[in-house]
């Protein structure tokens, strides 16, 4: 069993931080909100006051929320500076190829560890063990981090020994689940438009050519609306931007990704942005019907 510091108990981080807890790894917590860490401490761990005292473990991972928590928490503070040369950095946040090119930078010069592995999956699923992981860093960095891969993954994937090239799969993938969200939604405003029950026509593709995850999870979010979501609509619109400024850095022309930012910012507008991702779906199907005037004089009356 490993020590592992864990900086970053957010959504994802809490299922992650209990897995490795209930496998008998013995952690170190970090939390910009300590109440955050109270529970872990309970179960045995041991609560550090700051991030420094996190990083004397065997790995170090982060699961900060994005780009800027990284660079207040990370770079700042001269964090990456004092990481010990025989601790792994584990970076499991979704940040950008720019970012992720900073810290790998950073590290290389302080001669440390680091690793990059974004994860896919939702924070239920990160408390099964069940994510996917994109890894990318030295081999022997790597090495120290299959095991909790294996652990918090139901499959990992190792594409590279240049860790940014980990965030460049993961906005690629993120971008492309954009696109089957967006024109899922309107491929569903269409059929309904035609006086066909939404749901049939989700069945006819979800038990045919189209029976994968993406198309059956989000197709079913789209018709159902839950209340809590565990991924929203404004965070997918972080994800679209940062296909369009890694597309940009790298001279790519994603020209649906413009569009999906349009989309995006519109059903924010609209009062979507806190439901789940996949309510552009039914933002999409909402405007198609013409439900969303209809919706905007119920709430003002």
């Amino acid at each position: 069993m490993m020590v592992i510091g864990f900086i970053g108990i957010g959504q994802m981080g809490s299922g992650m931080a209990s897995r490795l807890m209930d496998s008998g790894h013995r952690l170190v917590v970090w939390n910009r909100t300590s109440a955050v860490t109270e529970a872990y401490a309970a179960r045995g761990a041991k609560v550090a006051a700051t991030p420094d005292q996190a990083l004397a473990a065997e790995v170090v991972v982060t699961m900060l929320a994005d780009d800027a928590a990284v660079e207040a928490v990370w770079i700042n503070t001269g964090l990456v500076q004092r990481l010990p040369t025989a601790t792994v950095h584990l970076n499991m946040a979704s940040v950008s190829l720019r970012m992720g090119q900073r810290l790998d930078k950073l590290h290389r010069q302080q001669g440390g560890l680091y690793v990059s592995a974004p994860v896919f999956g939702r924070p239920e699923f990160a408390a099964r063990g069940e994510l996917d992981i994109i890894a990318a860093g030295a081999p022997a960095a790597i090495a120290r981090c299959e095991p909790l891969f294996k652990l918090l993954g139901r499959r990992w994937f190792n594409v590279a020994a240049e860790a940014p090239k980990a965030n460049a799969v993961k906005v690629a993938r993120n971008f492309l689940l954009a696109t089957i969200i967006e024109s899922l939604g309107e491929a569903l405003s269409l059929v309904e438009k035609a006086g066909i029950d939404p749901q049939v026509f989700f069945d006819i593709i979800t038990s045919t050519s189209m029976n994968a995850p993406a198309y059956r999870n989000y197709g079913r979010l789209m018709l159902e609306n839950p209340d809590n979501p565990s991924f929203s609509l404004k965070l997918g619109l972080k994800d679209v931007e940062l296909a369009l400024q890694t597309a940009d850095d790298l001279g790519v022309a994603l020209p649906s990704a413009t569009l999906m930012r349009q989309q995006h910012l519109q059903a924010i507008a609209h009062g979507y942005g806190e439901r789940d991702w996949a309510a552009l779906g039914t933002y999409i199907m909402d405007g198609a019907a013409g439900r969303i005037n209809a919706k905007s004089a119920t709430a003002s009356s």
